[in-house]
């Protein structure tokens, strides 16, 4: 099936969460529906999830695509396994399954780009016949040994995370001497694997993994460093993803109480690093509320346009 392209460079556009998972951090089970056989789209054989399997509630879903669409979202960005802090592993066909009734009327219902969020080689081969435009691979093709091959071969634009373990080992003591630095020099390293494997440079989107294996005071750096971290991406010819959304730095960082502000509380902190994403030239946010963000990207560039028309006065 063939991929929908990525809006162009020259802003920064904004990625909605799309989580079909009982236990992510911010929205884990929010479109659950009642356990069923669900079976995967054709051409692909049926695979089922074992035990009493989260599965997501397809009309809940769409809902909310639509909706995340109408506010603003240039593409979306759909996982079935969760990357919070202490996340278990969950196996590709547990994951196919909770991916399989959705992916199809997904791509039905909105029509722009797809991202999937997954490290798993075997779920993106399923999907490629269902239909997903962008891989998020928050290993940075580090996880399974196939995966840099079969999304070479798939000719889809890739998301290189950079992280540190993973995520049931990543938040255990993370150490950095010089966060934005050695996050720059790591994904280098993944860089050479896209290279080794196939995939240009124009294919690549960096993200410096906010919250994955880093303290709070790693994250802060890594955001002070944005428009170095973009013009060094820039230059090697890959564009770049930023996700802060609701994480728990954000919590420490405008806590009222000793042990951080809660999920539900973190949205407009979760804004403040939009606008720090589109000031350093992200190309794409990756956030929850899509109605926030692009707002908040609209008023960023009406400013940036009346200061550069002063500018030229």
């Amino acid at each position: 099936m063939s991929s929908r392209a990525l809006p162009p460079s020259g802003a920064t556009h904004v990625m909605g969460v799309l989580n079909l998972t009982p236990d992510s951090f911010s929205d884990g089970g929010r479109f659950g529906g009642a356990a069923r056989d669900e079976r995967a789209p054709r051409p692909d054989a049926p695979l089922r999830a074992p035990g009493a399997a989260f599965r997501p509630d397809v009309a809940r879903v769409l809902t909310e695509a639509r909706r995340m669409v109408a506010d603003g979202a240039a593409l979306l960005d759909v996982g079935a396994v969760s990357t919070r802090p202490g996340a278990a592993d969950v196996t590709p066909d547990e994951e196919w399954a909770r991916l399989a009734p959705i992916l199809a009327p997904l791509r039905a219902a909105v029509s722009v780009p797809l991202s999937l969020d997954t490290t798993s080689a075997a779920v993106l081969e399923r999907a490629l016949a269902v239909g997903v435009d962008l891989l998020n691979d928050v290993s940075a093709l580090g996880a399974d040994p196939r995966m840099a091959a079969v999304a070479a071969a798939s000719g889809l634009p890739v998301v290189l995370m950079h992280r540190r373990g993973t995520p049931a080992t990543m938040q255990h003591a993370p150490h950095y001497e010089d966060a934005p630095a050695e996050v720059w020099q790591e994904l280098l390293a993944a860089i050479a694997r896209a290279d080794a494997a196939g995939i240009s440079h124009e294919r690549l989107l960096l993200d410096p993994g906010i919250g994955f294996g880093k303290r709070a005071e790693d994250n802060v750096a890594l955001l002070a460093a944005l428009p170095a971290f973009v013009a060094a991406a820039h230059a090697a010819g890959a564009r770049t993803l930023l996700g802060c959304s609701r994480k728990a730095f954000l919590g420490a960082l405008i806590a009222r109480e000793s042990d951080g502000a809660p999920v539900a509380e973190r949205e407009h902190a979760t804004t403040a690093t939009t606008v720090l994403a589109a000031l350093a030239g992200v190309d794409f946010i990756r956030v929850h509320d899509v109605r926030a963000a692009s707002d908040a990207l609209a008023v960023t560039a009406a400013v940036r346009a009346a200061e550069g028309s002063l500018l030229r006065a």
